[in-house]
């Protein structure tokens, strides 16, 4: 039986040609045109964190996305060393296709220390085991709308359960403020240190967070006049978790101008720790 979490595992651990150079890939299983932007942030989130000390943990990123990345062609990840100080570690990381960049991002490293805390408490938001998984409503849904075609997944090795607080993104009709959130633990144990942990969090934050700002203009990514594309996306961890445990994604649109939206994420445990935080802009143009 083929286990997603560990295909998961081996994609974002990507090849180290050398103390700083690294390489991935993008696997057969994508049904997306188009490199998914979660998979190149924590590919690259991976390589960075192989050049800095054990002890050092990523608290914040901070990526722009700059082309769509070819799913038939490597990424190869260049990683600077910036800065290695007594308190943070950081790192800079391009990822290349053909000689170009496709994405860039600044990484930095700390150690855990105790200090002051509070955080934001999570909303009343109906536990996991009181909502139906994500799957299971949309098979739902397609025997009683055959026509329906289900649209392609970022989630390529299936890896994730979803549970969604509300309507499926792919399903809403209508307009509705800009919220959302679902949900989300792996199918099969991550047996991992917690750095990989981080990576696959990082990978699950470009889940949906693009679309929340669309809520409000009854906007979906099948919509044929819509032209959509992350521009940049950062994230921050807040404290340590567990992705084989239930997390919550909390996400909202607050403003979309210019053509572009912007939309901030908040992960919370089952148990209301507020673990990672995210925030993304990206290009919403509706054409003629």
């Amino acid at each position: 039986m083929s286990n997603g979490t560990d295909n998961l595992a081996n994609l974002l651990k990507t090849e180290q040609l050398d103390r700083l150079l690294f390489r991935g890939v993008t696997p057969q299983e994508n049904e997306l045109p188009r490199v998914f932007g979660g998979q190149v942030l924590a590919q690259s989130l991976n390589s960075a964190i192989r050049t800095v000390p054990e002890d050092r943990f990523m608290h914040s990123l901070h990526a722009y996305f700059l082309r769509p990345g070819d799913i038939s062609r490597p990424i190869i990840f260049e990683v600077d060393p910036i800065r290695d100080g007594g308190s943070f570690t950081t790192r800079r990381v391009v990822a290349k296709q053909d000689g170009k960049a496709i994405f860039n991002t600044s990484i930095s490293f700390k150690k855990p220390e105790n200090g002051l805390e509070h955080q934001t408490d999570m909303d009343n938001i109906p536990r996991p085991d009181s909502l139906k998984d994500d799957s299971d409503r949309i098979q739902a849904f397609i025997k009683d709308n055959p026509d329906y075609r289900k649209p392609p997944i970022a989630d390529a090795f299936q890896t994730f359960e979803f549970r969604t607080n509300g309507d499926l993104p792919s399903l809403r009709q209508g307009t509705a403020p800009p919220l959302q959130g679902f949900w989300f633990k792996v199918k099969q144990p991550l047996q991992q240190p917690f750095a990989m942990h981080q990576a696959f969090l990082a990978y699950v934050s470009d889940f949906r967070l693009l679309s929340t700002a669309m809520i409000p203009h009854g906007l979906r990514f099948s919509n044929p006049k819509l032209q959509v594309a992350s521009l940049d996306h950062s994230l921050w961890v807040h404290g340590e978790f567990s992705v084989n445990e239930w997390i919550y994604y909390h996400m909202e649109g607050p403003v979309s101008s210019s053509g572009c939206g912007l939309n901030f994420g908040r992960f919370y445990t089952e148990d209301g720790r507020l673990v990672a935080s995210t925030s993304q802009e990206g290009l919403m143009r509706v054409r003629d």
